[in-house]
Formats: C-alpha cells, structure tokens, sequence
C-alpha cells in the first residue's frame, strides 16, 4: 500500500469544538492506523494536540466568547506558501468553508496536488429558525466564493437555484445550496455524509462536480468507552437524551414542549451541550424533570451520558447534515427518535422512531418510547447498525478517494 500524505485543514478549534472535531479526529486516527501520514493544520486557539500525525498551529480570526463556527484560519499567500514548502503533500483535504478553504486551495495550487472537501453543515437548514443565517448565506455569496475563485483560479460557470421541491426551505436555503455548488466547482472533489446533500449540490452545478457520499464513522476511543462502560441505570425510569449545541436551529424549544406536552411522570430529559439558548431552554424547562449537563468536551464522558440513557432524541429539522450523535447512539445500541426524513446514515425502520417535526407528533413519538419492550426491540435492530459505521470504513473510502483524485491529477 503507498503511504499517502495528507494535509487537513479545518477553521474549527481542534478537538473539542463539535462534530466536525470529532470527524477530523477520527480521519485522523483511523488514517495513521492505516499507514497514512496526516497533518493538521488547525487553530492555535484551544489545541488539544494529539498524539500522532504532525501539526501546524495556525493563527486565527476569532473573537473570545463567539461560537467556535466564527473561527476563520489566517489564509493569506505568504502563510499558504509557509505551509506548502515545510512539507510535500499528496493531496489536500479541507473541512470548513471559511478561510481553512481557502488556504487549502492556495497550498494545492502552490504544490500542484488535488484538493478535496467535505461538507460537513448543512447551513441551508439554518434559516427556518435562525433570522440571522441570511448574513452567512450573503457572507458565502458576497466573499468567501469570490476569494476561493481567485485562491483557486479554476473556470467557472454559476450555478442554478436548486427546485422548491427539491429544497422547500426557502430562497436562501436554495442560494446555500447553489454556495455549495459553487465551492465545488473549485476545488477537485468533495465528500459529504448524507446522499441528500450530494443530491443538492449535484442539482446545483451547472458543470460536472465530482461528489462521494462518506459518512462519518463512530470514533475508536467512543467506540472503547461505550464497550468498557458501566451498566446503564435500573431505577425503573426513562431517560430521554439529546446531545447537541443549545441553539436555535437544533430546535431543543420544540423538543422541550414536546415533552412537557407528553406529561410522563416516569421519565426525564438529558441536554448535553452549550450555546446562546441555555436561559432561554433553562426557562422554557421551568418545572419539568430536565437536566442540563453543559459542554462535555471529551468523547469518553460523552459515551457514559449515552450509556446511561435510554433513547436519543434529535429534534432538529432539515439542519443536520448526518447527526453524528445518531451513529454514537446505534454504537451504543439506543433505540433513535428524530423528525428529518432526509437523515438516512444510522437509521432504520426497527432501530429509529420517524415522527412529524410539530410538538404534538414528537410528544407521541416520546410515549411510544417510553415502553421497555418497544426500546429494547428497537436496541436490538440498532446494535445490528453498529458494524456499518466502524470507522475504518469511513478511512477506506478516503484512501479511495484520495487515491483516485491523485491518479486523475497524475493524468492532467
């Protein structure tokens, strides 16, 4: 096997930001296991570094306090031609749509090396409850495109507006979708989670855009802690979980109403996360059986939260791009509630409980759940799951992609 060397960029703090943290840090392990030698350029800002691979601290744009998605990579030519000649690389693989992008672009450029991206966010899914995700689509639209044409000087053709069927969430979520097309129109490949999202793009491009569909695989040491984790709680109670961001587009509003609409005595509610909604959620729960239990950083104290849960629930809608959480779920073999029929990588019919997006079909859907023989059914079907999402599969079919976007650039 030829070792390949790859370079990973992304804007997100380095591991503990979120999901695509988790993703890169999976990437990471799982490709250094295979024999591959991986670099990660990563903010300086909150580093945790790891252990294997090499890394290359990079300043960012970042005001203290904001979210960790307003980090954006200092990208400027004299960097990118600092980081092209401190190593040759055989491919370039970005994970952030921010400056991290474009440095990715200017370094393959610079050493004539393909240059692959992976969609992680769904931002399209934003703007039905966020006002203020017009500002990033017009951010996308009337900046960080035009810098990556200039980055990464290739030809362009401007993409169409996806179909109102095709996205139903309105003109901006369609012009995020055409944002999209438009990024990978100028980069050689790229990869996303979810079939929808290839689906999209692909409607999109006016030009053939070369797309993998590779979801995210459940990290080993996730994978560790679930298997050497205590036994889950015998109190007789139902424990309800949701781990994300407490924000507005994960819709943990909706999720709370529905329970307090559900009235069930014998259960409680778990959020693991933080965000700008915490008083507002903190209020909204105001006499219901809720925990908060804030940010947990590490993958380990998330698995304990899994195992000593129930279910899962997502409550977000249209917004999620795979839901990692729902594969470190089927890992721990939870049964899955959740209301966006586009989410397809981790569920079934036996292992996941589909419901409507409104408060009252999710209430019905946490009764259903609170019965014993109905989660023990439905955790059977999911632990039958868990061998789809290894990660070493999601590292194959990188190795795959990188080695046929290699070949393809050797061929001119």
């Amino acid at each position: 096997m030829t070792t390949l060397r790859v370079a990973m960029i992304m804007d997100d703090f380095f591991p503990s930001s979120g999901g695509i943290g988790r993703a890169v840090q999976t990437q990471l392990e799982e490709l250094t296991a295979m024999g591959h030698e991986v670099t990660l350029v990563v903010p300086d800002r909150y580093l945790e570094k790891p252990r294997i691979g090499r890394v290359i601290e990079t300043p960012t744009f970042y005001v203290s306090g904001l979210p960790a998605h307003l980090s954006i990579l200092r990208h400027g030519d004299r960097r990118a031609r600092a980081i092209a000649s401190s190593a040759p690389f055989d491919v370039v693989h970005t994970h952030t749509e921010r400056g991290a992008l474009v440095l990715g672009a200017k370094i393959a450029g610079a050493q004539r090396i393909p240059h692959l991206h992976s969609f992680h966010a769904n931002i399209a899914g934003a703007h039905q409850t966020v006002r203020a995700a017009v500002f990033g689509t017009l951010l996308y639209q009337l900046l960080i495109i035009p810098v990556l044409r200039r980055a990464a000087g290739r030809p362009y053709a401007r993409p169409r507006l996806p179909t109102m069927h095709q996205e139903t969430g309105g003109l901006f979520a369609r012009l995020d979708w055409a944002g999209f097309a438009a990024i990978a129109s100028q980069v050689d490949g790229y990869t996303v989670p979810s079939p929808f999202m290839r689906d999209l793009i692909q409607a999109s491009a006016r030009r053939r855009v070369t797309g993998w569909v590779v979801p995210t695989g459940v990290n080993r040491v996730m994978l560790e802690a679930l298997d050497q984790g205590v036994p889950r709680r015998t109190d007789g109670r139902t424990r309800f979980l949701a781990v994300g961001r407490l924000a507005k587009e994960k819709r943990l509003d909706v999720l709370l109403r529905a329970f307090r609409r559900a009235n069930l005595p014998d259960a409680e509610l778990v959020l693991v996360g933080d965000g700008d909604q915490r008083n507002v959620l903190k209020r909204l729960a105001t006499g219901l059986d809720v925990d908060f239990r804030g940010h947990v950083p590490s993958v380990r104290r998330i698995a304990q939260e899994l195992l000593g849960a129930d279910a899962l629930v997502l409550a977000s809608y249209r917004f999620d791009s795979q839901a990692l959480v729902i594969a470190e779920a089927v890992a721990a073999g939870l049964p899955v509630l959740y209301c966006d029929d586009r989410l397809s990588v981790g569920v079934s019919d036996e292992s996941a409980l589909l419901t409507g997006p409104d408060i009252k079909s999710m209430a019905e859907g946490l009764r259903q759940l609170t019965d014993a023989a109905t989660r023990e059914r439905m955790g059977r079907a999911a632990r039958s799951l868990r061998p789809s999402l290894m990660p070493e599969r999601t590292a194959a079919a990188l190795v795959v992609t990188y080695t046929e976007l290699i070949e393809r650039n050797t061929r001119g």
